[in-house]
């Protein structure tokens, strides 16, 4: 079948050969439709199809073919392989070499982890492929300047994958710099092919991947997936007379009962619940005299323990489930997963649908278990079910396929000081304009204007970031020295503060926790119960022995922000009728779904502005950002202290009238409003003038726009019921 393949045809022989010892039937349609593009490299490509849907082959064949063609074994790296993760890399790398083995050409893996060793001896030689994370980019532009002609000056392709995990954040913006810088440095365009399970907003992701706009960009077609997908959606209540405890061991037990025997991954929304439910699983196993197939796996256990749990799942000899963060979500090959459960709230499409990716391959279906809860404690919110009305939401947009756009609009002032630092160490010194040219006017910062520009080096010269030479060149100061000696320098983003937990019997790291214990203190870490013993305050250290019984470790801070589009779709399923064939005929997911239609129906909030509540709530279904930029505006023009929710807001129509009478602000001076502790948010934004880290935060924590749009069509809505 592979053999009438049109595309299959274009493939170079070893390459044709290697495709037939996988027995294929025939090439997917997002092979099919990739191949000719790639192998004519004249664009960028954005690769997007189901996690499993053979994104890797199709970008991975023809490249692999157009190396054998041009038979070039030499003359640098032909492809810079971008990855988010050292597991990916590592799980990449073994899948490529795989596929090369009889083609003789070289994949080389490189991160924190790898020997030296391995790095010198490709850079003597440097062909074939290099899969490298962002921050090991960075320091290779930084310190091996006089290697840089000779790794790239043949570079073919950049790829970059998982591309939905880069956009919008400060780590895409490094990666945009990076790859500007770097043909700047070689003087050619290199066409970008993007991958990734979760886009839909094409052309803000064409946008992202090449802000210059410099190379046209095509999305190949992924054909319609018959992959089938089966969702059951839980719902519990939480009240005083059964409270959260009680509720955690009933979804506990669900779990416990339906999961065990098979490989699964069960997320949750914290650490802190992560590890609840680690210890509650392993008591239920050690309760019923049976091995404990529950794992814990997040960031801050140690890595020697999330390699185990990895290669466990992996492995496949035995039956483990996975209890973890978001840690699991991207494409690391754990072999076979049977299911995906979430625990509480969804508040991402995208990260739904990558999580429900990872189950269902080798042709089962995907498998997904959601555990909704709602407490009586949240008030209004409640009376909507807000959780479970959430949950259906995001599963509806599942359906649709329709996913959050990135936030593309942002001016990432933290992660231009790291680049102009990482510039300064690469040349030394450049004069302002240069270094504005490089990294703004013609780089990745294009919307930074030269004043700002100018007003940010000027600040960072106050604070001895950087200094100036006598003939005008700009350099690194004293404490932009300090800067970028520390060892997380090489990443733009904010690493958690960690502190190391050692067990005290054997004297290993189990992992890191955010805060500084005291003795006595019962934490949660790997699935199990530490009593606290030591604190070393110094060397932030906690020495900790493993306890049989305790309390639960307790979580503070809320949940992430929920999206219009969330927030808005939550508001058609509360005005359907549908009963969604996925919820759960055994939980209380039906009647509660019924009841807030009820509430919904009975307060009339198909009318915009409540009453009779405690206070007037008028009902934008906006999510966080739109609301809480309403809520500014209520500070500015009106001095009114509001209550927001991601779907209302504790203004009048009349409030919002008046608003709207003053005219459109500019988001950097709602930003002015907040404290300046509230908007240092990124890595280096202590070392930016109040002025930039307004408009940062204006342009990536506030929508005016959306604001106006919400209130000006609920304005307009009263007027007409009126």
């Amino acid at each position: 079948m592979a053999g009438r393949s049109s595309s299959f045809e274009l493939l170079h022989p070893k390459v044709q050969k290697w495709v037939w010892g996988q027995n294929w039937s025939a090439l997917q349609t997002i092979q099919e439709s990739t191949i000719p593009y790639v192998l004519k490299a004249d664009r960028d490509l954005v690769i997007s199809a189901s996690t499993g849907g053979g994104k890797t082959e199709a970008v991975f064949l023809p490249i692999l073919s157009r190396i054998l063609e041009s038979g070039s074994s030499s003359g640098g790296y032909a492809v810079l392989y971008i990855s988010p993760l050292k597991a990916l890399i590592n799980d990449q790398y073994r899948r490529l070499r795989d596929m090369t083995k009889d083609m003789g050409i070289p994949v080389t893996p490189w991160h924190g982890d790898v020997s030296a060793s391995v790095k010198t001896n490709s850079l003597k030689h440097p062909s074939g492929i290099l899969i490298i994370t962002p921050e090991s980019l960075e320091a290779m532009l930084m310190n091996r300047k006089q290697t840089l002609h000779n790794s790239f000056d043949g570079l073919m392709y950049v790829v970059i994958d998982e591309f939905h995990s880069l956009l919008g954040f400060e780590r895409g913006k490094q990666l945009q710099s990076l790859l500007s810088r770097l043909e700047n440095y070689t003087g050619r365009k290199v066409p970008r092919i993007a991958m990734s399970a979760t886009l839909s907003d094409y052309e803000a992701v064409e946008r992202f991947l090449r802000p210059d706009g410099s190379m046209p960009c095509t999305v190949p077609e992924c054909g319609e997936s018959d992959h089938e997908i089966k969702i059951l959606l839980k719902e519990y209540i939480i009240t005083k007379q059964h409270d959260s405890l009680a509720v955690e061991d009933e979804i506990s037990e669900d779990i416990y009962n339906k999961l065990r025997g098979t490989n699964n991954l069960v997320f949750a929304n914290s650490r802190v619940d992560v590890e609840a439910y680690s210890v509650a699983l392993a008591e239920k196993c050690e309760k019923n005299n049976v091995p404990n197939e529950f794992r814990t796996h997040h960031g801050s256990i140690s890595k020697v323990e999330r390699e185990s749990v990895e290669h466990e799942l992996l492995d496949g000899s035995y039956p483990v489930t996975a209890v973890c963060t978001c840690t699991l979500e991207l494409g690391i090959d754990i072999g076979k997963v049977k299911s995906i459960a979430q625990i509480g709230s969804c508040s991402s499409v995208s990260s739904i649908r990558q999580r429900l990716g990872r189950s269902g391959r080798r042709g089962e279906a995907s498998i997904l278990r959601i555990y909704s809860h709602d407490s009586e404690e949240e008030g209004f919110l409640y009376e909507l079910r807000h959780s479970l009305v959430q949950n259906i939401a995001v599963v509806e947009l599942i359906r649709e396929k329709k996913y959050e756009k990135p936030c593309i609009s942002a001016y990432h002032f933290s992660t231009l000081i790291q680049q102009i630092l990482s510039c300064l160490t690469q040349y030394g010194g450049f004069s302002p304009k240069d270094g504005w040219l490089l990294l703004c006017k013609n780089g990745a910062f294009r919307n930074v204007s030269s004043t700002m520009y100018l007003d940010l080096l000027k600040f960072l010269g106050e604070k001895k970031v950087l200094a100036m030479t006598h003939n005008g060149l700009i350099v690194i100061g004293e404490e932009g020295e300090r800067i970028v000696r520390q060892t997380d320098f090489y990443a733009a983003f904010k690493a958690d503060r960690e502190i190391s937990v050692v067990n005290r019997k054997n004297g290993k790291e189990i992992g890191t926790v955010q805060n500084m214990e005291e003795v006595g203190v019962m934490i949660l870490l790997g699935g199990r119960r530490w009593m606290v013993e030591e604190s070393d305050i110094k060397a932030k250290r906690l020495i900790v022995s493993l306890v049989k019984d305790g309390g639960r470790a307790s979580y503070v801070g809320g949940g992430a922000p929920l999206d219009r589009l969330i927030a808005e779709k939550m508001q058609e399923v509360l005005e359907a009728d549908e009963i969604y064939p996925y919820l759960d005929k055994n939980t209380a997911a039906i009647q509660a779904l019924e009841e807030a239609r009820t509430f919904y129906r009975a307060n009339h909030l198909d009318n915009p502005t409540v009453r009779g509540f405690k206070e007037v709530i008028t009902m934008t279904w906006g999510g966080d950002k739109i609301n809480q930029t309403i809520h500014l505006c209520a500070n500015l023009y009106l001095d009114k202290a509001v209550k927001t929710t991601a779907v209302s807001v504790s203004l009048s129509i009349d409030d919002m009238v008046a608003i709207l009478s003053k005219g459109k602000p500019k988001a950097e001076d709602l930003a002015a409003l907040l404290p300046r502790e509230i908007k240092c948010e990124q890595k280096y934004d202590e070392f930016l003038p109040d002025n930039l880290l307004d408009l940062e935060y204006g342009a990536s924590m506030l929508d005016v726009d959306g604001a106006w749009e919400v209130m000006e069509r609920i304005v307009s809505f009263a007027d007409c019921v009126q």
